[in-house]
Parts: structure tokens; sequence; C-alpha cells
């Protein structure tokens, strides 16, 4: 019987040590363990990210760049063995104070890695991050209702899980902004997430079809830019909407619309180009919806490396344009899109174009 319960006790101990491990191993100073700290829960094929320990270069001075697969591959993996990252647990960053940057990708079969609510939680030092999608997972929508791309129940980012503030979490820090994020078109939908403080650039390079869903940037204060690359199908509604310290964007090739205020109030994007908003050469951006860049600052833009077919509604509403460059392909352009745009200066395009289009501004026949 006594060897029973010692056994019993062995087990428990063992088992509590493997949880404080999962618990607190993002932390610097909370596990002696140095670098990318990874398990392979019981029934998973992939490893999960539970934890890292600050570790140094050859010189003793602090590691501040991680590629999280890179680094797990080096770790656990070898020639004959391809380690496979799924999830990033919840705090498994939590109150790192050496990394500046870390790049995310997802090798994972079909693109189905997964980030915890709060995986980077309280982070001291993050300038950089780039990450396979927005949110939770890839499997968000662009905008209500969106029949393309469906997925099989329960793998759905949705409402607070496809935010960009999601994988920092909700838990106040004394060394975070406070952002507080829209993720509906209702005063109660929204979520308050505490980011790192230093973090100003973040790169979407997706690995796996995405879209960069709705609401996912909305309202944050300091980001001033944003990369997109990869196979991005889609900016979603209000996407960027407030951003008023964005002023540099790439959009890429593969996007073929632009929803409903995705820009809109984006005040800081003035330029057109490699300093500013612009899009990869060869686009196949074929759909600019409603007020998308209603209120921003931009002076200038070029449609005519797209396959643009229509222009919405209010699209460029009292924007700062002075010259515009239309597409060959333009089809449509929207009642009020270009109306008070104040110094626009254009000849009328060969297209249908709606009422009051051009209000407010200097168009030539």
């Amino acid at each position: 019987m006594k060897k029973v319960i010692k056994l019993f006790i062995i087990s428990l101990l063992t088992f509590a040590s493997v949880l404080g491990l999962i618990a607190c191993g993002g932390a610097d100073g909370k596990t002696s363990e140095k670098g990318i700290i990874c398990t392979k829960l019981s029934g998973d094929d992939f490893y999960t990210v539970i934890g890292y320990g600050a570790e140094q270069d050859e010189s003793g001075n602090d590691i501040t760049t991680l590629d999280i697969a890179a680094a797990a591959q080096t770790k656990y993996g070898n020639d004959n063995t391809v380690i496979v990252v799924g999830r990033i647990r919840a705090g498994a960053f939590d109150g790192n104070t050496s990394l500046t940057e870390i790049i995310l990708k997802d090798n994972t079969e079909g693109g189905t890695l997964t980030i915890d609510a709060g995986a980077f939680k309280n982070m001291r030092a993050l300038k950089k991050i780039t990450l396979p999608f927005i949110g939770a997972n890839r499997f968000s929508d662009a905008d209500y209702n969106a029949s393309e791309p469906a997925y099989g129940d329960g793998l759905k980012a949705t409402d607070k899980e496809r935010l960009f503030g999601y994988i920092f979490g909700e838990e106040e820090n004394d060394a975070a902004a406070k952002v507080t994020q829209s993720y509906g078109d209702t005063e109660s939908q929204t979520a308050t997430f505490y980011l790192p403080a230093t973090l100003t650039q973040i790169t979407v390079n997706a690995d796996n079809a995405t879209c960069v869903p709705m609401y996912a940037f909305c309202n944050l204060p300091q980001i001033a830019s944003v990369t997109l690359q990869g196979n991005i199908n889609a900016i979603g509604r209000k996407a960027f909407n407030g951003m008023a310290h964005l002023k540099k964007v790439n959009i890429p090739a593969s996007v073929k619309t632009v929803y409903d205020s995705a820009f809109e109030n984006a005040t800081s994007l003035k330029t057109f180009g490699d300093d500013g908003f612009k899009i990869d050469s060869g686009s196949l951006l074929e759909e600019i919806k409603n007020s998308a860049f209603k209120g921003t600052r931009l002076t200038e833009f070029d449609f005519s490396d797209t396959q643009v077919k229509v222009i919405g509604d209010y699209a460029f509403y009292g924007s700062a344009l002075k010259t515009i460059d239309f597409s060959a392909t333009l089809e449509t352009i929207g009642a009020y899109a270009f109306a008070n745009s104040k110094d626009l200066s254009i000849t009328e395009p060969t297209c249908t174009i709606g009422v009051n289009a051009f209000a407010g501004t200097d168009l030539r026949a």
C-alpha cells in the first residue's frame, strides 16, 4: 500500500512540474532553460511553444531576434526530422525583456497554426513582429457573412480572436500601451488590449491563403508601418480604420478587394509609393469598396497597374488627392466617390459615374 501511495505522490509531483513549466516558462528569470521551449502534448502531431528563456551569443550579448520555427528546428529537430510548430501557448513569452524582433512562420500542413490569447503578453522590448496572419489563426473573414473562404466549425477566428491585439492579451501591465479595438459596429463590441509600448512595425507574411480580417488593426495608435506579403486575398472591412499614425503600408499583388472603410481616417497616410501607400506591381486588385480611403491624406493614387473595375461610394470622399491615374479596366465609379477632394484636378474618366462622384473637385470634360 505504501508503495502505491509513494508512486501516486511521485506522479502528482511530475504532473505539477510539467504544469509549472507550461505556466511560467515564458518570462525572463522564471526558467533556467535557454532559448525556445517546446513540448509535444498528448494527441498532437505538432509542437507547442510554452516558453522562452533569454539566451546570449558567443560574446555574451542577449540575442534580440527570434525566428520561432528556425529556433525550434535547431533545438529539437535534425536532418531527418522537421519540427512543426502548431501552437503558441498563452503566456509563452510573458515578461520577456530581451527580444526586440519576433518572426513567426506557419509550417503546419494546411496552415492550422494557432496563437493563444496573450501568447506575447507583457513583452518589454519588442519593436518588430512578423506573423503569418492576424489574430488567433488564419481562418478569418474580411467582411460580415463572407461566403468565401469557408472553413469547418471551430476553426474560424471571430470577434476578438481576429484582432491584432488578441495575441498580446487583456492583462494590464505597467510597460504596455493600452489600446481599445473594435470588432463590430456597436459601442459594446470592443476589447482592450495591452501591446508592447515599443512596438511600431508589423509584417504579415502569409504562408497560406488568408485575408487581413475586418477590424484587424482598427484604432491602433502607435503602429507606423505595416508590410503585407504573401498570399493575402483581401483587406477587410475597417481593417486599418482610425490608425492615426500609420505612414507606410504595402499591399501585395494577390489582394483582389479592399473592403468598406478599410483605411478610413488613417490620416497619416499621405504618400503613394515606396515611402507610403504602395501597391505591388502586377496587382490583381479589382474592387475598392465604399469609403475605403475616406478621409486619408494621400495626395496621389495610381491604379494603372491594377485590374480595378469598381470604385465604391464615398471611396475617397474628402481626401487630399491632387492626381489619380485610373486603371484601363475601370467600369464604375460610385456616388460621391471623390467628392470634396478639393485639390483634385483630373479629366473625366470613361466609365459609369455615380451621382456627385466628383462634386467639389476640378473635373475637366
